[in-house]
């Protein structure tokens, strides 16, 4: 159980640090976009895009936690 919650929790931190991470730079880029095709770009893209980055984040985060713990040797 222990192992679980372990990699919940590790999936967990991967994901928001993922989404932060992938917002800021969606950010950086429509700002960027927008400059030079002199429009002004819904930031609100960068939210719809960062999510799934982030749950695919966590979820990766998580599996190979999870693997990596189970294919482990005990210690003793």
């Amino acid at each position: 159980m222990g192992k679980l919650i372990l990699s919940a929790g590790i999936g967990l931190v991967t994901g928001l640090i993922c989404f932060f991470i992938s917002v800021a730079f969606l950010c950086i880029v429509l700002l960027v976009a927008g400059r030079t095709m002199h429009q002004q770009i819904d930031m609100t893209m960068a939210l719809k895009v960062a999510a799934p980055v982030a749950l695919m984040a966590a979820v990766t985060g998580f599996i190979v936690t999870l693997v990596r713990s189970f294919r482990t040797r005990p210690a003793r």
